[in-house]
């Protein structure tokens, strides 16, 4: 009887262990929304260039055109901003969609 025991007594050409390579530190793949996305024109919008409306509580649009108010902005402008915030807060999946959902608005018009 062999004094090996198991699958060792089969193999006849032990190989050596390979080499452990570890990899080095990739590049950071940080992405971001672009900055361009809720870029607000320069020149002065219209009600055509606004196309939609939105229905807020009487203290929740007071709070907003005071903020407006302080900051000499338009009401679309502060609540350009609290978007952008808000966006950028966002888990980077959301933000993906929430792009595409943009761009995909941008081509149609």
């Amino acid at each position: 009887m062999t004094d090996n025991i198991g699958l060792s007594s089969f193999r006849k050409k032990k190989t050596e262990r390979p080499e452990n390579i570890i990899p080095k530190l990739s590049e950071d793949t940080n992405r971001t929304m672009p900055e361009d996305l809720l870029k607000l024109p320069q020149n002065k919008l219209t009600s055509k260039d606004l196309p939609k409306s939105i229905r807020l509580p009487l203290n929740t649009h007071t709070a907003i055109s005071t903020i407006a108010t302080l900051q000499s902005k338009k009401i679309y402008e502060v609540i350009n901003d609290i978007v952008e915030e808000y966006i950028t807060n966002l888990p980077v999946s959301e933000k993906k969609i929430i792009r595409f959902s943009i761009e995909t608005v941008k081509n149609n018009h």
